[in-house]
């Protein structure tokens, strides 16, 4: 584990409050977020049968992280690739965290870069191309299924699980197939925990106290990733750590609690008028990680028509398309830069590498920054561009994490889970719920002929029909 007195990470705010004097309404905040604070580590107010996140890491966890390693080395004793079947939480952080940490090309040559089954995705979409595509590259492979869902009823990925079980039977035959196909879901009742029993896949559980955008410290995240052969200890022992440090009863100031300090930042500029908050990550290596924070934070936050609408991009790249919006744009924005500290590269998944510009004898106007290594190119882009849009209106944010590993991506992840649970309960909604989820699934269980909702059908039909009375259609005939 890193020393604490050597690697830290930390929250600057100072190009926020240049943009909006923070000061006072953050010092005012604190007693609530305090509260929420208290709340989430006794298990109590809004959203408390779902707050058993905030503890696993510490009471749970170990115990998982043994079971995920033997199961895992069963897994990959016959099989170099995992399909990952889920959705939303159940997929997102576990994707997340593996793209982060495990080389950018494995795929191009897993036996070079990748020294254990590579994971694969499914279940997270209704995508004919897509999944078509995965069943060819399946061929390549000698592979196993993980399905991953409390229910077993999420649409997505039980048609996922469908097709791919499919494969496997029609590939291995039933009964190896059987032994290719593992799951994780509720301990106790459920239609994939049925299926399992019925059929014998081993199952590790999701605690039925962990929602699935809280739950990447449970097996739905433990597992899949020691199966790629990521540092799981060290994972769970950097949220370990952040767990001990934000809810310690003394540690409850903005210079020493970034959790609580990013949730009162957020809420105070979400009172100023500010609704959207850009989370703006430096590296392709973190596109993933921002997905599931805008799930974290969307999911948690948008209750009873109020909330942040969680963004993000990707620099600096997208300064060549959203910069211009960034710059001059409505003032209706905040941003938060993730920097990575020490950033580097892996070589066949563990060597540490840099890359220093060269003089290749070029006369294109950059030999000034011949020896510089990337990183510190990057790291002046970062400021630059955040003192940029500072004095262009937008406040702004920069998380500093020392370096891109098990340990401080653990600690990142959970301290967004506990700053999103904290400042959701300082603001009166439950961050622990998801009610309008559920809108969009009964419109489209009506429209595909579920049994028993023949009238629903009928009615949303004919809405749609007459919802078609105002197109515009284009001129060219299909040739």
């Amino acid at each position: 584990m890193p020393a604490a007195d050597s690697k830290r990470i930390a929250l600057d705010w100072t190009k926020a409050h240049d943009v909006v004097p923070l000061e006072r309404h953050l010092h005012d905040s604190m007693p609530h977020l305090v509260a929420a604070k208290k709340a989430l580590a006794n298990g109590s107010g809004k959203g408390s049968d779902f707050m058993g996140w905030v503890h696993f890491v510490e009471d749970h966890a170990p115990r998982v992280v043994n079971d995920a390693k033997n199961l895992a080395q069963r897994i990959a004793s016959h099989s170099d690739a995992l399909v990952v079947i889920g959705i939303g939480g159940s997929l997102l952080g576990t994707k997340a965290v593996y793209e982060a940490l495990t080389h950018s090309f494995a795929m191009a040559n897993p036996n070079q870069f990748q020294r254990r089954p590579v994971l694969l995705w499914a279940g997270h979409h209704v995508a004919t191309d897509e999944l078509s595509e995965l069943l060819d590259v399946l061929d390549q492979y000698s592979p196993s299924l993980l399905v991953v869902s409390k229910s077993g009823t999420t649409t997505e990925p039980a048609l996922a699980f469908r097709v791919l079980k499919q494969y496997l039977d029609d590939r291995f035959g039933a009964r190896e197939s059987a032994s290719r196909i593992f799951a994780i879901t509720d301990p106790e009742s459920g239609t994939l925990l049925k299926l399992s029993q019925t059929h014998g896949y081993p199952t590790m559980q999701i605690p039925r106290n962990v929602g699935g955008r809280y739950s990447i410290f449970t097996a739905v995240g433990l597992l899949p990733l020691a199966v790629a052969g990521i540092d799981v200890n060290e994972f769970v022992e950097g949220a370990r750590q952040a767990r001990a440090d934000t809810i310690n009863e003394k540690n409850e100031s903005l210079e020493t609690n970034p959790a609580l300090c990013y949730a009162a930042i957020r809420n105070s500029l979400y009172k100023e008028g500010y609704k959207v908050e850009s989370l703006c990550h430096w590296t392709p290596k973190l596109r993933g990680i921002a997905e599931w924070w805008k799930q974290l934070f969307g999911e948690s936050d948008a209750k009873g028509n109020t909330g942040l609408f969680p963004a993000s991009v990707q620099f600096t790249t997208d300064l060549h398309s959203m910069g211009q919006y960034f710059q001059e744009g409505e003032r209706h924005l905040f941003a938060t830069h993730i920097r990575v500290l020490d950033e580097s590269s892996l070589s066949r998944g563990a060597q540490k590498r840099k890359v220093r510009i060269p003089q290749p004898g070029l006369a294109d106007g950059f030999d000034y920054l011949t020896g510089h290594n990337l990183e510190q190119i990057q790291s002046e882009a970062i400021l630059g561009t955040s003192l940029a849009h500072a004095d262009g209106g937008v406040p702004t944010l920069i998380w500093d994490i020392p370096e891109i590993s098990a340990f401080w991506m653990g600690y990142w992840l959970y301290l967004n889970m506990f700053a999103c649970g904290a400042g959701g309960l300082a603001r009166g909604v439950n961050p622990f719920d998801q009610p309008g989820v559920e809108a969009y699934k009964v419109n489209m269980f009506a429209l595909l002929g579920k049994p028993d909702m023949a009238e629903q059908s009928v009615q949303i039909r004919a809405r749609l029909e007459r919802g078609q009375r105002l197109r515009s259609i284009g001129l060219t005939q299909n040739r």
